[in-house]
C-alpha cells in the first residue's frame, strides 16, 4: 500500500519512537550505543568485559541512527587498547513511530521508517586471550 507522507505539526502530534526489542540480542557481551552514552564508562564496559575475570573473548557493539558515529568511535578506542580485531556489518532496519494525538479532534497515527544500524565485532587475538587467563 502507497501511503502519503503526511505532515506532523509538534502542536498536534507527540511522537514516540518505538523499536522492535525482538530485533536486538541480550547477551552479556553486548553493548548498545546510544547518543546518551556515557563514553567512558561504555569503553570501561568494554576493558571490563575482556578483564581476566570477564570470561569473554569477544564483544559486540551496536548502534544505530545519530548513535552510527559513537559507536564506529568506541569500537575504534577500544581496538588501540586491546589490540582486537573488528568485523563490522550494516544493514538497515524498519522502527515504528507511534503520533499521539495532543488535540481531540485527531486521531492516533503510526509512521515507519528505516534507520542505518551497525554491528562490529570485536575479537580479541588468541596469544591475548591466553595470557590473560
Amino acid at each position: 500500500m502507497n501511503e502519503e507522507k503526511f505532515h506532523r505539526d509538534p502542536e498536534e502530534y507527540a511522537i514516540f519512537k518505538r523499536l522492535n526489542n525482538k530485533q536486538f540480542s541480550k547477551r552479556p557481551n553486548d553493548i548498545y550505543v546510544t547518543r546518551k552514552t556515557n563514553f567512558k564508562a561504555q569503553l570501561e564496559r568494554c576493558m571490563k568485559l575482556i578483564s581476566s575475570n570477564g570470561n569473554y573473548r569477544e564483544i559486540t557493539i551496536y548502534g544505530m541512527g545519530s548513535a552510527l558515529q559513537r559507536t564506529i568511535n568506541l569500537a575504534l578506542q577500544f581496538q588501540l587498547k586491546t589490540n582486537c580485531q573488528l568485523h563490522t556489518s550494516i544493514s538497515s532496519i524498519e522502527v515504528t513511530d507511534h503520533l499521539m494525538p495532543l488535540l481531540d479532534d485527531l486521531e492516533p497515527m503510526n509512521d515507519t521508517r528505516w534507520v542505518s544500524t551497525i554491528t562490529i565485532s570485536c575479537t580479541l587475538p588468541a596469544i591475548l586471550t591466553t595470557e590473560t587467563k
